[in-house]
C-alpha cells in the first residue's frame, strides 16, 4: 500500500491512534467515488498508522456461519494462518487490530475470533496496492488474494478477482474450483463510531462457503 512521505504530518484517526495520511483507496476509488463514503470510512482507510501504532477495533460477528465444504477449506487454510476461521458460532466475540507493516509496504489485519469453548482464533492478512487498480490480501507461504474495490451505496466493497501463490517472482494461479470462492466484503458506516463487516464467499459450483456478519467500534485509549 502506498506510503505517505515521511515528513507528512500525523494526523488524528478514530480513537486515540495517530497516523499519516495515505492515498492508496483514494487513488483506487477513484476521486468521485472517495468523496462519497462517509468521513468515518476516510479516517479507517485513509490513514496508515505510524510505525509501531495499532487500531484495535472489538465488536461482534453476529454470524459466522460456513458449509461443509466451507469448513473443510477452513481447517485447510490452518496451514497458511487461518485467514478464514474455521469454526461457526453466533455472536462471536472478535477484536480486529491494524497497524503498518514491518517493511512498510501494506498493512496488517489481524482478527481474533473468541469461539466459546474453543480458545482464540487468529486470522491474519496483509493489505497492499497491486498497480493502479487492484488490492493484494496477502497470507502466509505466498497465498494470495487479488480484490478489486469500489465503491457502491455509500459502503466500501472488496471483491475478489482470482488467487495465486507467489513463488519469489512468479505468480502461480488457483483455479477457481480448488479456491473457496469468490470473496465480497462490504464495509458500511452505521454513524456514531459504529461499522458493519459482512463477508460472503461463494464457491462456482457448490454455493456460499463462508458468511460472516458483524458490528464494531474503535476501542478507545
Amino acid at each position: 500500500m502506498a506510503m505517505a512521505q515521511a515528513t507528512a504530518p500525523a494526523i488524528k484517526t478514530e480513537g486515540t491512534a495517530i497516523g499519516v495520511e495515505d492515498l492508496a483507496f483514494r487513488k483506487l476509488l477513484g476521486e468521485p467515488a472517495w468523496r462519497g463514503l462517509a468521513p468515518a470510512i476516510h479516517s479507517r482507510f485513509g490513514v496508515k498508522p505510524l510505525p509501531g501504532q495499532v487500531v484495535e477495533y472489538t465488536g461482534r460477528m453476529s454470524a459466522v456461519r460456513a458449509s461443509r465444504l466451507g469448513r473443510v477449506f477452513g481447517h485447510l487454510c490452518r496451514l497458511i494462518g487461518s485467514p478464514i476461521a474455521p469454526y461457526t458460532g453466533d455472536e462471536v466475540p472478535i477484536s480486529v487490530f491494524v497497524q503498518r507493516a514491518e517493511d512498510g509496504d501494506g498493512v496488517v489485519w489481524r482478527r481474533e475470533y473468541f469461539f466459546p469453548g474453543r480458545g482464540k482464533v487468529v486470522a491474519r492478512s496483509v493489505k497492499k496496492v497491486d498497480g493502479a487498480d487492484s488490492l493484494l490480501e496477502c497470507f502466509n507461504s505466498g497465498f494470495t488474494m487479488r480484490m478489486r474495490v469500489f465503491a457502491e451505496g455509500g459502503s466500501l466493497h472488496f471483491l475478489s478477482t482470482g488467487y495465486f501463490v507467489r513463488l519469489g517472482r512468479w505468480r502461480l494461479p488457483i483455479p477457481s474450483l480448488l479456491a473457496p470462492g469468490q470473496t465480497h466484503v462490504v464495509h458500511a458506516d452505521r454513524g456514531n463510531g459504529l461499522f458493519s463487516f459482512t463477508m460472503t464467499v461463494r464457491h462456482p459450483l457448490y454455493g456460499e462457503t463462508f458468511f460472516q456478519d458483524g458490528w464494531f467500534h474503535a476501542r478507545e485509549g
